[in-house]
């Protein structure tokens, strides 16, 4: 039996999902006039801007399921892009890799660091967030390219500390500063691989600071893990009328002297939180000095760590003991030339030892003639070699001290006339994490970018920018929509529909979208266009949020522009 297929040459649908959400975020934030005024492209000639490129490439990268920039023209084909950008003259055929690299490269120019400073700012402005106090982290992603540097390009692609399990391949490390109250990025900027948190930290300092404040005059408060707590960026804070709160190196001597003030005053630990006696524990540890900075130390316990850091720790454990297992078998197969070479082996190998014990440990000389050949009349067997043989195992006493020690640590401020509570000082430190959470989304392939395709840093620099750029909006735009759900009691069902979510992630929102089968269909030329599918409850919140995230979900959008299709 032949199979036939009925088409219709007429009627023409679209999937529209969540790019009418991405689209709807980068009109009512205001992105388009900041990214023509710094980056715009000028001239009668200019058919598609420089804005309208970067916001079909943000709705691209933030739609569900993921869609790589590499087909970004056929991506499109099927779109309603003239209708997502205003533009009666556009097409996917406008969107071809030359248009995307040239949008790159204008970027670049720029400075993708004084571009997103100025968006961030847009966004913040319009959302009414003055940022006090600022978080300051960097990940690294993997480059499967080779080593490359660029004249004019600071940026080096090349092997340095892999966050993400790559250390074989060359790497690029961004670092980010975020807002503590609305986990918005506010900053971000790309460094080479090689580069240490200790100096590119220093040199955000040095280098952006001014930029940041410009933008953001209300911030008085940089947070940082203990790669911010350097002498060297103290001084550099202090230059700059920087207030920091950081974490204290466990080595630096202001931490030891924290450690052994808790030996000779256990009892001085008391619950940070009087309601909370189960919660972390805290002691004040008086004053102390980083880089010429007076700081005021508290050392902290939380408990609550043990189970994560026991597995920590056991994985460290049995690393070791793998070496020392490998070590002590090489010793056996290879023996020392006397027993004093064989002490001497033993010795660097058990002076090194963190979590392992090396315990029944024999020499066995090996005995021979000193030449080769028949043996002289009455000479004496020697010492020619000497095997090492002994046992090895975890050391759990060492395991459960080295657990202990590291639910202890030590914080500390550079800002030594404010009334801290135990409490203030430590929130304010563990908020950190909402730089964390925005590494999470930027490294999910479900939504953003993994590993870097491009071979020009320049461009990498800049297709970095434009993902932060997404995640700018994909962070604004649930934080504005959990507001409004909240003021407005309104939710969205689970993704298995049994329980209501009043406070969704962008995550969530953005699969309920795509789920819903939101279509936008038409005729070409005709009066017939409809766009079906919006939940009931995404139009609620829509509306909530104002009018203009409404846009893309209704038909009048689009019908100016398809109507006139020929």
């Amino acid at each position: 039996m032949a199979v036939e297929f009925e088409n219709s040459e007429e009627l023409f649908s679209t999937q529209i999902g969540n790019i009418g959400l991405t689209a709807a975020a980068f009109d009512y934030f205001g992105l388009a006039e900041v990214i023509e005024l710094c980056a715009g492209k000028t001239g009668s000639h200019v058919k598609v801007k420089q804005s309208e490129v970067v916001k079909l490439m943000c709705c691209q990268v933030l739609n569900v399921p993921y869609q790589s920039l590499y087909g970004t023209e056929e991506f499109y084909q099927e779109k309603p892009i003239q209708g997502l950008t205003g533009n009666s003259t556009i097409s996917s055929h406008d969107l071809n890799r030359d248009v995307l690299s040239r949008a790159l490269d204008a970027i670049a120019e720029y400075g993708p660091e004084r571009l997103f400073l100025k968006c961030a700012k847009a966004v913040s402005s319009k959302l009414g967030l003055k940022p006090d106090t600022v978080h300051l982290d960097s990940t690294s992603f993997h480059y499967e390219g080779r080593t490359r540097a660029e004249e004019g390009c600071n940026l080096v692609l090349d092997q340095g500390y892999s966050r993400d399990s790559h250390p074989e391949l060359n790497q690029i490390n961004e670092l980010m500063v975020c807002d503590e109250l609305s986990r918005l990025p506010l900053f971000a900027t790309c460094v080479s691989g090689h580069t240490s948190d200790k100096t590119s930290f220093r040199n955000i300092i040095i280098d952006y600071w001014k930029l940041i404040k410009q933008q953001f005059s209300e911030l008085r408060y940089l947070v940082g893990d203990s790669a911010l707590c350097t002498s060297e960026i103290a001084m550099t804070a202090a230059r700059n009328g920087i207030y920091f709160v950081s974490r204290i190196p466990d080595k630096n001597g202001e931490a030891v002297s924290c450690f052994e003030k808790l030996k000779a005053s256990p009892q001085s630990l008391v619950p940070v939180d009087k309601d909370e006696p189960d919660g972390p524990k805290a002691m004040w540890c008086g004053e102390g000095v980083i880089g010429k900075q007076k700081v005021r130390k508290l050392l902290v316990q939380n408990e609550l760590l043990t189970g994560r850091k026991t597995e920590t720790v056991n994985k460290k454990a049995e690393k070791e003991l793998e070496a020392v297992l490998k070590a002590l078998k090489k010793f056996e197969i290879h023996p020392c030339k006397c027993m004093a070479d064989a002490e001497k082996q033993v010795t660097e190998l058990t002076s090194k030892l963190k979590l392992v014990s090396v315990s029944d440990i024999t020499y066995e000389e090996v005995k021979g003639y000193k030449s080769k050949g028949r043996p002289k009349k009455d000479e004496e067997k020697v010492t020619v070699s000497v095997i090492v043989r002994a046992n090895a195992q975890i050391d759990t006493e060492a395991v459960k001290d080295t657990v202990e020690k590291a639910t202890y640590y030590v914080l500390c401020t550079n800002d030594t006339e404010r009334k801290w509570t135990m409490s203030d000082l430590l929130s304010t430190y563990k908020k950190q994490s909402v730089v964390e959470r925005n590494w999470k989304y930027l490294k999910d392939r479900k939504i953003l970018v993994g590993a870097l395709f491009l071979e020009s840093p320049s461009r990498i620099n800049a297709l970095m920018w434009l993902m932060t750029l997404a995640l700018l909006i994909f962070s604004a735009t649930e934080y504005l929509m959990r507001k409004k759900m909240a003021e407005n009691k309104l939710s969205i069902p689970s993704p298995d529909h049994r329980t209501e979510l009043t406070r969704p992630s962008m995550m969530r929102v953005y699969q309920y979208l795509s789920n819903s089968s939101i279509c936008l269909t038409y005729i070409p030329g005709s009066e017939f266009v409809k766009l079906t599918g919006v939940p009931k409850d995404m139009q609620k919140i829509l509306l909530s949020m104002g009018e203009e995230w409404c846009r893309y979900y209704v038909s009048s959008t689009y019908k100016t522009f398809i109507c006139t299709e020929v």
